[in-house]
Parts: C-alpha cells; sequence; structure tokens
C-alpha cells in the first residue's frame, strides 16, 4: 500500500510543479506557427508581488509597440505572461551574492554592473517549457529599480527602472533584431556594425536620415577604433531614441523570418466543382499597418488580377486541361531595401488546376512558395515552405524564349540560383520538380 501510494505521488509530482504556473494572455492574434510569441516572465516577485509584476507588464506592453518598426507590425505579436512567484524579493547585486528569488537573477553579470541576468537557467526552461514551449522572445523582469539590462537571443532581462520601456526596446535589438550595441561594448559583425567597408552593408541607406560610417572611436580602446556604426543617435546608442533606418530594417527582416503574411488561403480541398458555380480563391492575410503588402494573381504565368485578396474562376471561362493559378503575396515597405529581402517578405500560394471534361470537375492541389529578391540582381531563391527534399531545377527563359540560367538542387528547400553573368531585363522563371512544371512567373532583373 505504501509502495503504490508513493508510486502516485510520483506520478503526481509533475502535474503539481505545473499547477503552480499559468498563462496568463495579454495580446492574442493566432496560431504560434504564424505569428511571433513574446512571454513575459518575472524575477524576485514574492506572492504578495505578483499583481505589482502582471500591472507592469501591462504597462509595458501598452507602450512596447509604440515605436516603429514595432508599431507597424504589432499585428504580428501574441504576448502572454507567467506569474512565477520567488521565496525572496528584488535580485542579487553580484553573482557572488545570490538570493532566494525563482530564476536566481543578480546584476553584475560579466562584470558589468547594470545588466541583471539569471543564473538558474534549468528553472526557466522548466517554467518555459510547461506553459509556451514555442517562444520567440522572452523579457524577463527583475523586481529591482536599480537601472539595467541586458539581452541575447530570445531572452531579456531588465529592472523596474523609470526607464524600462527604453531599455526593454533597447534589449530587443539585439534578442529579436540581432543588432550590436552603437555604444562601445565589444566588436561583432551585426547588421549595424561591421570592420567591412567594401561593400558597406548599410550603404543603400548612406546618407538618408543621418545614416554614414561611425567609428566607434575609444583614445583609451584601439580595438573600438576598427569597429564602426551607421548612426550616431540611434536607440542602440542611447535611450530616447528612435532607431535608426538600419536598425529597422534588421527588426522586420527578423520579424518576417518568424511570421507569414499569408495565414491561411481556400480552397484546401483536393477537389472542387465548378459545374454550375464560380469557384472562389482566396486569401487570409497578415497584415502590417498600414497595409503595405502587394497581391497579384497570376493565371498561366499571366496577371489576371492586382491588389485584391480573392480571386473568382468563372464557369467556362477556363479551357479543360491543366492550369496554374498563383497568388503572390509581398511586403513592399519603403523601409528594407536589403537585396534578397522579398525571400523573407513574399509568399506564393500556387493551386494546380485541372479541368477536366464533361463533368466539369476542378481538380486542385495547392503549395506554399518563396521566390526572390523580387526584382533580382545577382542572385535568385526559390522556397518550398512544404519542403519535401526532392530534386528541383530551375530555369530563367529570356523573350526569345532560350534558356539564359539554369541549375539543379537536391533540397527544394532553398534553391539559389546565380545570376550575375545575365544583362538586366524580364525573364520567365520556371521551376520543376520530379520533371513536372510547379511554378511559373514573369521576373524583372535589374
Amino acid at each position: 500500500m505504501k509502495r503504490r501510494l508513493l508510486y502516485c505521488l510520483m506520478l503526481l509530482a509533475p502535474m503539481l510543479i505545473r499547477a503552480q504556473y499559468h498563462l496568463d494572455t495579454l495580446h492574442y492574434a493566432g496560431d504560434s506557427k504564424v505569428f511571433i510569441d513574446i512571454v513575459y516572465l518575472g524575477d524576485g516577485f514574492t506572492e504578495d508581488e505578483l499583481d505589482k509584476f502582471a500591472d507592469f507588464v501591462k504597462e509595458q506592453n501598452d507602450n512596447f509597440f509604440d515605436k516603429t518598426p514595432l508599431l507597424q507590425y504589432k499585428s504580428m505579436f501574441n504576448v502572454f505572461y507567467v506569474k512565477t512567484p520567488s521565496n525572496v524579493s528584488g535580485a542579487g547585486m553580484t553573482p557572488d551574492a545570490p538570493i532566494d528569488n525563482i530564476f536566481g537573477t543578480c546584476f553584475g553579470t560579466s562584470g558589468v554592473d547594470r545588466m541583471p541576468w539569471p543564473t538558474k537557467w534549468g528553472k526557466v526552461n522548466e517554467v518555459l517549457n510547461d506553459v509556451k514551449p514555442d517562444y520567440d522572445l522572452v523579457p524577463i523582469v527583475v523586481n529591482s529599480e536599480k537601472y539595467g539590462g541586458g539581452g541575447g537571443s530570445p531572452f531579456i532581462c531588465f529592472s523596474m527602472n523609470k526607464s524600462s520601456i527604453e531599455v526593454l526596446r533597447h534589449e530587443s535589438g539585439h534578442a529579436l533584431g540581432g543588432l550590436a550595441d552603437e555604444y562601445w561594448y565589444k566588436g561583432r559583425e551585426a547588421a549595424n556594425m561591421t570592420q567591412i567597408l567594401s561593400p558597406l552593408k548599410w550603404e543603400r541607406w548612406m546618407d538618408e536620415d543621418g545614416v554614414g560610417t561611425y567609428r566607434h572611436s575609444n583614445d583609451e580602446n584601439e580595438e573600438a577604433y576598427k569597429w564602426y556604426r551607421p548612426h550616431q543617435q540611434c536607440l542602440m546608442r542611447y535611450l530616447n531614441r528612435d532607431y535608426c533606418p538600419v536598425c529597422r530594417e534588421a527588426l522586420i527582416e527578423r520579424i518576417h523570418a518568424r511570421s507569414k503574411n499569408v495565414i491561411s488561403y481556400t480552397p484546401e480541398e483536393n477537389t472542387v466543382p465548378l459545374e454550375t458555380e464560380d469557384v472562389l480563391f482566396s486569401l487570409n492575410l497578415l497584415k502590417p499597418e498600414p497595409n503595405t503588402l502587394r497581391v497579384e494573381w497570376l493565371l498561366d504565368g499571366e496577371s489576371v488580377a492586382l491588389g485584391q485578396e480573392s480571386y473568382r474562376m468563372k464557369t467556362g471561362a477556363v479551357a479543360n486541361g491543366t492550369h496554374q493559378l498563383t497568388a503572390i503575396v509581398e511586403d513592399t515597405t519603403l523601409m528594407v531595401r536589403t537585396e534578397g529581402h522579398s525571400q523573407l517578405h513574399a509568399a506564393t500560394v500556387v493551386w494546380d488546376v485541372s479541368v477536366n471534361t464533361p463533368s466539369g470537375i476542378i481538380s486542385v492541389s495547392t503549395h506554399e512558395y518563396i521566390v526572390g529578391p523580387l526584382p533580382f540582381e545577382t542572385v535568385l531563391v526559390f522556397s518550398n515552405k512544404r519542403p519535401q527534399q526532392q530534386e528541383t531545377r530551375m530555369e530563367l527563359l529570356n523573350t526569345a524564349g532560350f534558356i539564359s540560367a539554369s541549375a539543379t538542387f537536391q533540397n527544394d528547400a532553398n534553391c539559389r540560383l546565380t545570376t550575375a553573368q545575365l544583362p538586366a531585363g524580364v525573364y520567365l522563371l520556371r521551376v520543376y520538380q520530379k520533371g513536372q512544371l510547379v511554378y511559373q512567373r514573369k521576373i524583372t532583373k535589374r
């Protein structure tokens, strides 16, 4: 009897651990496969202080999305928080003098007095795995009014100082955007830090809105003098500033890498009757604010509609045989100029349509592809969002119908065709898988 009771208690223990944590929702937009998940945790809040933590998180979240480009892409985020009680209030002042808070957060990490950081990562992972294992960004609020913060993908740790919202935004530049500090901390190649001036990674923004090449000059540090930043007044250097154009662009790239412009599409059925009624093909889109998405519909490679989220295929208007209906969705935001950004900012849904006689049945199979950059220059990328590990052949045909460039790839998830040798102009892209044409579109090389 005692053994059975012990065994039952052992089975019940993990359930009891889970029961003490609960995922609260601040903003829910949709499925984590489409949207970016932010999960706030708290350290150094006793049971009696958990409401203080929740109120603080709500205030931070209200302000977090007020700054460009987070303001424009707010719709792409889910926001949650978890009340995690500590036995002791506050944070340790140095890693050598920890206190009994739940995640072991202490200031003085890596010898930097203003940097709070957890030491009990096993506990952090336990909580996240129990309540929200599919997270993208985890800000940890430490119950202290001492100024400080730190960030490294996907974690942020920051205090409840009066500058907390600016610290949260700055650290999000690290954890979400992969950005470096634009004050001198240490050198590393990033979107906003470099030692390489030719080619300069932010050349497309030069002399615009204060963008230039500025040394991290420091008379006491020869290493700093070797590195360059793009701006003198960026949030990644000073608080209470805006993100500079280079950092805005990097953040948008990362946001698109973690989310999708196309949430869903219809029809998804294998067969749709096309006898007495038209068939409506439609997209459910995830839009920035203001909406910068461009939608184009192609039937057998020819444009048939622009700027609409659906296309109606009318009975009798499509000849019997095999056709291809393509919807291309691109984010045309002017805040991104990165070569190849369309690979992250564009989604392509393809319906393979087979209209048969005499029944008038339309057979539909769907695919989701990414093609970019558009227009392209030195490289053209074809990606399948539902990769099947199969042979893929890309062909570019000139206006005379001759193949100007081609290549065969064994993995259809990411195919890169070199195009630097081609003259500027209009080409027809054809993509084959298992010898069958799966995608075609007219595109431009500049």
